[in-house]
């Protein structure tokens, strides 16, 4: 937690002699407080120090100099409100960093645009250049033989953009780190809003991170959040994919239907998939492969009526699944709702794919499609309780091991 203090800093000059007296005021200089160790953090202002909001100056390098005197202890940077270039790659290699913005302004591209600023209009942005990424935590040599982790690090209340052309990451996330912090962000026009390697306690909270290829990526991490936020990618992408990851909670998020699939889960464990509202025009809204002890519950899906209907099997065949659970063992997938409009209803289309593994059970399910006699087509030891009737699921292989109560 920290509170903010303000401090003017001043000096009076008097020219004795002269006759006249002169005072000059130097910048302001503000100060954030750790309300745990009382510690006075520096805080930097980026046009205090170079850095020009015309979209055209590069402020990459502006920041970077700040990064590179901040004490171990840290301090945040301010981004006020602007469009500032980002030609040179923002490395957040410190831990105890903040970059604030004053506010994330408008959404998306869709808005009415603003004359003179580079949608979406208004707010804090940091605009892709021809650097790679608009911010990165970089890969950073090992500290007597472990890990350097990058810690306590926060982003918020800014957009992250990639212009007028979708290119490069947003948030590229290279270093294993701990306790980051990704809250109010606009990410728009990227190939990947966020991208997070080896994170510890990562909450990415409250952003809107859509109209890019791909949402979020993060492989290789434990005990991270993902809640409250609108995401939505590109067809030919993958909204949010979450590769081996253990504890996580993706909760309360509105998943827009642009994507290709909305969430992809692989070898993970122990993932809490629940409150959260998907919208697809494909099969394959889910998709999770390989992976265990994994919870789906009371989650609404629905999957609409694409405007180029031949694409809504995204050339699958018919039993693909529009959620799709793959070799994986004891997920529970329960009390969720979920809407089917197909192309082709009589074709007996698949609603829940289930293929190997064992121990899982999907219970209470509220599907309103129930003309197919393949609502469920499963193949693989489950349990299917108070869902649909057995006239309604496709058994591919013995039926020794397959359990269904209605």
């Amino acid at each position: 937690m920290k509170k903010y203090l303000g401090v003017v800093l001043s000096s009076l000059v008097i020219l004795w002699g002269t006759g006249c007296t002169k005072t000059e005021v130097e910048k302001i200089y503000q100060t954030s407080t750790d309300t745990v160790t009382q510690q006075k953090l520096p805080e930097y202002v980026i046009t205090d120090y170079g850095a020009v909001a015309d979209g055209v100056t590069d402020c990459g390098a502006v920041i970077n100099k700040i990064i590179n005197i901040l004490p171990p202890s840290g301090g945040t940077i301010i981004i006020p409100e602007g469009d500032f270039l980002v030609n040179t790659t923002i490395n957040l290699n410190k831990s105890f960093i903040t970059i604030s913005g004053l506010n994330p302004g408008e959404r998306s591209g869709v808005d009415v645009p603003v004359n003179g600023v580079t949608p979406p209009g208004g707010g804090s942005k940091l605009i892709l250049g021809s650097a790679s990424a608009v911010i990165t935590v970089p890969v950073l040599p090992d500290v007597n033989g472990a890990k350097n982790r990058v810690s306590g690090l926060e982003i918020s209340n800014l957009v992250v953009s990639g212009g007028t052309t979708s290119h490069g990451i947003g948030i590229n996330i290279l270093q294993d780190n701990d306790h980051i912090l990704i809250n109010n962000v606009i990410g728009i026009n990227l190939t990947t809003g966020i991208y997070a390697n080896a994170a510890d306690d990562m909450v990415i909270n409250s952003c809107w991170v859509s109209e890019c290829t791909n949402s979020i990526s993060m492989p290789n991490g434990i005990q991270n959040t993902i809640s409250d936020c609108q995401l939505g990618a590109q067809p030919t992408g993958i909204t949010v994919n979450l590769t081996n990851q253990v504890n996580f909670n993706f909760t309360g998020n509105q998943v827009y239907p642009d994507g290709s699939v909305n969430l992809q889960i692989n070898n993970s464990q122990y993932v809490n998939v629940s409150s959260n509202n998907f919208q697809s025009y494909y099969v394959g809204m889910i998709e999770l492969n390989s992976s265990d002890d994994n919870l789906i519950s009371s989650n609404i899906f629905q999957m609409d009526m694409p405007s180029d209907t031949s694409k809504q099997l995204r050339g699958n065949v018919n039993t693909y699944g529009v959620l799709r659970f793959s070799s994986g063992n004891n997920n529970l997938v329960s009390d969720n709702s979920i809407t089917c409009n197909w192309v082709n209803p009589n074709d007996n289309p698949v609603t829940i794919r289930s293929i190997g593994g064992t121990g899982n059970t999907y219970n209470g399910l509220n599907i309103t499609d129930t003309k197919s006699s393949c609502v469920f087509y499963v193949s693989g030891a489950c349990n299917i309780f108070n869902s649909v009737p057995a006239s309604n699921v496709y058994i591919d292989g013995s039926t020794a091991n397959i359990n269904i109560q209605y």
